[in-house]
């Protein structure tokens, strides 16, 4: 009995433990199964916030880049006497950028586009914040310039004259669908949607969704879904109230929203991103997992070891597919930004250099073969660096034709001599399809074995940025630039609105005297920068830079404006005056409403076109035909043109044959041989084939008498150079014509 008793306690206390341990461990398989589910949820959800800031900067870059396209252009209507008939001129523009009309709304709402339609918006909201000195881009409207009454988009901008006072409206306006076929991206295999609505509630953008692309407003979506009409409601209240949202996680009824804010346009317009994830996508991914663990429930002791490793298996695949989501490139199907960083962050061996690769001149692609062409390239090009990279290297794409690579080289050189293999097979890609002047940049950063990859690419970034139009070389190291420099020029660049409203550019005139040296012929035009301090900044400093940034054609503008006025002036108050020249830039050239507004300056003072010369670099024309046949025009008004450096290029003779300019400045580079056999021969050809082909003579760098008597010897026409006079003020020049 008692053995009996005995083995029915050891029976009951093995089943109890039994019991116990299987206790445990379901517990403990339950517990391991939550905390699972919680951190695939985390890497999940940090996924959607992932995808919701690439579509946050998605739109920022489309919507700044637009941005920028109609700061340039109301800038350039402001400069025009009559706006409603200017803006008729920009229907190539509107072609070029895919724009539906391009529009200017008079200050009483009145509106004129270039598709020649004319009707009153002074009701239209971006209309009235424009006349109240305020950025604006709509909603959907209905279009009221066009018969059909389609929907379209309104990016509108103020026009401001010197004093900031808004003289009317000047508005981009696209096709909704095409605006927001734009702006489009798949995510989460094409279950996700995103949607941008304005602080009003009416939705400015849908990606992925076409129910949501019928839907004005969020009232709209509480219509087409009832299920999520709960937390719309409080998303739709707390946007009213203007409450913060930043980064909030909202869990629906059968979807998951990610607000975040979108401020536009300099903080002038707000938007807010919703992007959405069904949950079926999250509970899909754990079914698997939570199916089997709990069919090992029943089966705890027995199969404890399988189901640990099931587990495992299971969540190492789900984690792989979520890397996979974060890390992809969606077009390339190769890395992205992220896993570039990531991968490189932990090589063991860092010491190689980051590249920053940007595309120049991609947009001729789209504009010429097609969006699909351009995606097509950006593939061929994924294929380019896929084969250039080797073992413990690396490449991604970083947005539209930006690539990032880590290579490991022993020195620059060979480093260079791959980057120039991965230019020569990308420029005959863009050959194959026949779009012309697409090459690439280079910024090049030796990565320091402590340094994160994000700080260093953004040094790569900007020494890509350093790289010039010279395409004789297209990169530039970091340690090449000039920080100081670089420091200096975003000053020049910040204040050089500023110095154009304030005249802090001040005319100086260098005289050209008569070969006797008795007579000042003429004179030119050169400018100084006086800054507040009223310190003067070298030209030097900040002419190179404007010409880099493209600046130099409004300080172009600004000096051909300013020696007319001075003309006029001196002419009002009984001056002598005599032609004076002004130096034309290699970028002014390039606008094709060049001559035209030149001309409507001289028609604004009322002044003779012999009172004013142009001067043209000898490498400015270098294989530019259409700059030939802007010259021809100039002259065609009576403005002498004048070959400005000339002696200093590799076609000078050629040049000599193109009979488009009147004189020859010739390049102080020459006048410094004289007193040597061989320079002296050259100059003295020079000069009789100039004499022969009618062209007036003008020699420059004129410092000592010796050279001033060779050349009165070769019968030259004019001198300028220290010999006589440096660069001086209006103010002394005039003292000097009254002498």
């Amino acid at each position: 009995m008692k053995e009996r008793v005995g083995k029915e306690a050891k029976f009951l206390i093995t089943a109890l433990i039994t019991v116990l341990v299987a206790g445990l461990v379901l517990v403990t398989i339950l517990f391991c199964t939550k905390k699972l589910e919680k951190e695939m949820r985390s890497q999940l959800e940090q996924n959607l916030m992932d995808v919701a800031n690439q579509n946050v900067i998605a739109l920022q870059n489309h919507i700044h880049s637009n941005e920028l396209l109609l700061e340039g252009l109301t800038s350039e209507l402001m400069e025009d006497e009559d706006q409603t008939q200017s803006v008729m001129q920009y229907q190539n523009f509107v072609e070029k950028y895919g724009l539906k009309r391009l529009g200017y709304c008079r200050p009483d709402g009145m509106t004129v586009s270039t598709d020649g339609a004319e009707a009153d918006l002074s009701q239209r909201e971006f209309f009235k914040r424009g006349m109240e000195g305020k950025y604006t881009i709509s909603g959907v409207l209905q279009d009221k310039m066009s018969e059909e009454h389609g929907n379209v988009t309104v990016m509108s901008m103020p026009m401001k004259d010197d004093s900031g006072d808004v003289q009317g409206v000047v508005c981009m306006t696209y096709d909704s669908d095409d605006f927001n076929e734009a702006l489009q991206m798949q995510s989460f295999e094409g279950q996700g949607y995103s949607f941008a609505v304005n602080e009003d509630g009416e939705i400015m953008v849908s990606m992925g969704n076409e129910e949501l692309e019928l839907a004005q407003n969020f009232s709209e979506i509480l219509e087409k879904r009832p299920e999520n009409r709960d937390i719309l409601q409080t998303l739709q209240e707390k946007i009213k109230n203007e409450e913060n949202i930043s980064g909030t996680m909202f869990l629906a009824k059968e979807e998951c929203f990610y607000a975040t804010p979108v401020p536009l346009m300099d903080g002038e317009v707000t938007w807010y991103m919703f992007t959405v994830v069904p949950k079926d996508y999250f509970n899909q991914r754990f079914a698997t997992i939570r199916k089997e663990l709990y069919r090992m429930d029943s089966l705890v002791i027995l199969f404890i070891m399988v189901g640990v490793l099931f587990v495992v298996r299971i969540f190492g695949k789900q984690h792989k597919e979520t890397m996979r989501l974060a890390y992809t490139d969606p077009l390339t199907g190769g890395a992205n930004y992220a896993q570039f960083c990531l991968v490189v962050d932990g090589m063991r061996n860092r010491q190689g250099y980051l590249i920053s690769m940007d595309v120049q001149n991609f947009s001729n692609i789209n504009i010429a073969a097609g969006r699909a062409a351009g995606d097509s390239m950006i593939m061929s090009i994924w294929e380019v660096l896929k084969d250039a990279i080797g073992t413990n290297e690396m490449a991604a794409r970083v947005r539209e034709d930006q690539f990032a690579l880590f290579m490991v080289e022993s020195d620059e050189q060979k480093l260079l001599e791959r980057t120039e293999a991965i230019s020569d097979k990308i420029h005959a890609l863009a050959k194959q399809i026949q779009v012309p002047g697409v090459y690439l940049h280079y910024g090049i950063y030796a990565l320091r074995e402590n340094e994160s990859v994000e700080d260093g690419y953004v040094k790569a970034k900007t020494a890509c940025d350093f790289v010039n139009g010279d395409r004789a070389k297209h990169y530039v190291f970091f340690r090449e630039i000039n920080h100081d420099e670089l420091l200096e020029e975003q000053k020049l660049e910040e204040g050089f609105d500023e110095a154009l409203a304030e005249r802090e550019f001040e005319v100086w005139y260098q005289p050209k005297y008569s070969a006797n040296g008795e007579q000042i012929v003429g004179s030119e035009a050169l400018v100084r920068w006086r800054d507040k301090d009223g310190n003067l900044i070298s030209p030097g400093r900040f002419i190179p830079l404007f010409e880099k940034n493209g600046m130099i054609a409004r300080l172009d503008e600004y000096m051909f404006r300013s020696v007319c006025r001075q003309q006029v002036a001196w002419l009002r108050q009984g001056y002598q005056i005599m032609p004076v020249s002004v130096n034309l830039s290699r970028a002014s050239l390039y606008y094709s409403d060049l001559v035209e507004k030149y001309e409507n300056i001289l028609k604004e003072y009322q002044l003779d076109a012999r009172y004013i010369q142009i001067e043209v670099t000898e490498s400015a024309m270098e294989g530019k035909a259409d700059i030939l046949k802007v010259l021809g025009r100039f002259r065609e008004m009576g403005v002498h043109i004048l070959m400005d450096d000339f002696g200093t290029g590799y076609s000078s003779l050629a040049i000599l044959s193109m009979r488009c300019f009147d004189t020859l400045k010739l390049d102080k580079s020459l006048i410094d041989h004289i007193g040597e056999e061989n320079g002296e021969t050259l100059l003295y050809h020079v000069i009789c084939m100039g004499q022969q082909l009618g062209l007036h003579i003008t020699a420059e760098g004129v410092e000592n008498t010796m050279q001033l008597k060779y050349l009165q010897k070769l019968n030259c026409d004019d001198i300028q150079g220290f010999l006589f006079a440096r660069p001086m003020p209006a103010s002394q020049f005039e003292t000097l014509m009254s002498t």
